[in-house]
């Protein structure tokens, strides 16, 4: 039997590349084809993450960006569901700062 929860297919921790630090303030979009989704952030300061798109499985790029970094994405994300749900994959994006 399956809930009447909705799953979110993306949730992402975006990083400093340098110290490991998250980075709480970051846009990031997953994207699909012509689908492009800005996902939620959520949890607190030390948690922080960011997640969708909602039970929408399929193949994305995660590009995340902040202001003092330069841009990061990671590619063939692969989200895949059951009868149900999509099954969420977790994925870090690293920054690394502007100009270093």
């Amino acid at each position: 039997m399956c809930t009447l929860v909705a799953v979110d297919a993306l949730v992402v921790t975006v990083t400093d590349a340098a110290t490991g630090q998250r980075l709480c303030d970051a846009k990031v979009l997953a994207v699909e084809g012509a689908f492009s989704a800005e996902l939620r952030a959520s949890g607190a300061a030390q948690e922080c993450v960011y997640s969708g798109p909602t039970e929408r499985a399929g193949l994305y790029e995660v590009r995340a960006s902040r202001a003092g970094y330069e841009p990061g994405a990671i590619g063939g994300i692969r989200v895949t569901a059951d009868e149900c749900h999509v099954i969420p994959v977790r994925v870090t994006v690293p920054l690394g700062k502007s100009g270093s």
